[in-house]
């Protein structure tokens, strides 16, 4: 065979150049019940030689929706259906099952990416809502991280701050942001899922790998405070420590898994999200039990709970919208992990609110770097207020007090 003839060959079996392909125009469709849509089949690539604007496409029913069992392609290589939604359904899939041509049984056309994915809800206002109320919690939880910032920027003090909770927030935002920027952008590991799972939509959308990246950055900062702001001796306990290497040896464990070829990459991806799930389980305790032994919430900031419960309530709540338009709850069955952390979430953002305004609402601690923040008794007041409160301004200005300033938060 000529080397012309076997560049042939390779061209025609390369999918780029492939001939006869099937597409819809309309991946992604949203109608009301009772209403209409239309979906446009085209052949790209179409072989001249074939008749077939004679081809016949079978389509693929179901219980929510009315169309024709067959279209028949036109002489433009087109061939509508009107498809009418019946009743609520998240997803249904319509897509060519076979073709046949005059004087052929054998389907002339490559059929892999003929189908659309129809969603079929109550309410376009529900929708827009379900749009709002998602972008909001985004925003909640974004935003969550900078009060915790702010306090210790003011305070220029990280006391009250648990580092077993900051320590296992970086790990656990850490993983998940490989494992967002890995399904969002790696070639190999979203082909790997759309081939396991066949019509799926996308896991894993460009809000959730912004949101993930400026989680692990916010995490970063706030532990760089630490470094810089005074902690009172404040280190990561042994038992946190362990779990992290557990966590982290986890992780690797799977790299060298996937290398040796025992798992594939979308496993190892997969894996990563494991260990923010484990981080999401366990990062609560900690800091609960640090604001129970101090017996206080200063330097613990509400506004980041506040935030945090805000999201997660909003998220569930997407969740509940979405079942009521599409009619369909299995979101909460199928995905009990989603569902899962997002109470494990609100669960101990309530607890830490009944220590803050309830158990521990005037509790005082001694601090002498509380300066502009709250501050009842501002240190000149204090200086003259001690043992030297009877000289004159001038000796004021050249004596310190030694009594810790009793900060109320």
């Amino acid at each position: 065979m000529s080397p012309v003839a076997i560049l042939l060959l390779i061209l025609a079996a390369s999918p780029a150049c492939a001939v006869n392909n099937l597409v819809v125009r309309q991946k992604e469709v949203e109608i009301l019940v009772g209403e209409q849509t239309v979906l446009n089949f085209l052949i790209r690539n179409h072989s001249s030689t074939t008749a077939l604007s004679k081809t016949r496409i079978h389509l693929s029913q179901s219980p929510f929706l009315t169309h024709p069992d067959v279209i028949l392609v036109d002489a433009d290589w087109n061939a509508n259906v009107t498809v009418l939604g019946d009743s609520p359904v998240a997803g249904a899939i319509v897509e060519a099952l076979n073709c046949t041509t005059d004087g052929s049984s054998t389907c002339p056309l490559d059929l892999s990416d003929a189908y659309s994915r129809i969603t079929v809800i109550r309410s376009h206002w529900l929708a827009i809502l379900i749009q709002i109320v998602g972008w909001t919690y985004f925003v909640a939880w974004s935003v969550s991280f900078y009060p915790q910032m702010y306090l210790n920027f003011k305070r220029k003090s990280v006391v009250g701050l648990n580092f077993d909770f900051l320590a296992l927030n970086l790990v656990g935002f850490g993983a998940y942001a490989i494992f967002n920027l890995l399904m969002y952008y790696n070639s190999h590991v979203k082909a790997i899922y759309t081939l396991e799972n066949p019509r799926s939509p996308p896991p894993v959308l460009l809000n959730d790998v912004v949101f993930a990246v400026h989680a692990f950055l916010a995490c970063f900062i706030t532990i760089l405070q630490c470094i810089f702001y005074e902690r009172d001796q404040q280190t990561v306990s042994t038992k946190c420590i362990i779990l992290i290497i557990v966590l982290i040896t986890f992780g690797f464990c799977s790299i060298v898994a996937t290398v040796l070829n025992k798992i594939s990459i979308l496993a190892f991806v997969t894996s990563l999200s494991y260990i923010k799930m484990a981080v999401t389980c366990c990062k609560y305790f900690p800091q609960a039990y640090f604001n129970y032994t101090r017996q206080s919430t200063v330097g613990w900031s509400i506004g980041n709970i506040l935030l945090d419960f805000t999201g997660g309530s909003l998220d569930i709540l997407q969740m509940v919208l979405q079942a009521i338009n599409v009619a369909d709850w299995s979101a909460f069955y199928a995905n009990p992990v989603k569902f899962g952390l997002g109470f494990v979430s609100i669960f101990f953002d309530i607890i830490f609110m009944i220590q803050h305004y309830v158990l521990y609402r005037d509790a005082e601690v001694p601090h002498n770097e509380y300066e502009g923040f709250d501050n009842p008794l501002a240190p000149e007041a204090a200086a003259s207020a001690g043992e030297y409160g009877s000289q004159g301004a001038a000796d004021n200005d050249s004596v310190e007090s030694t009594d810790p300033i009793i900060v109320q938060d």
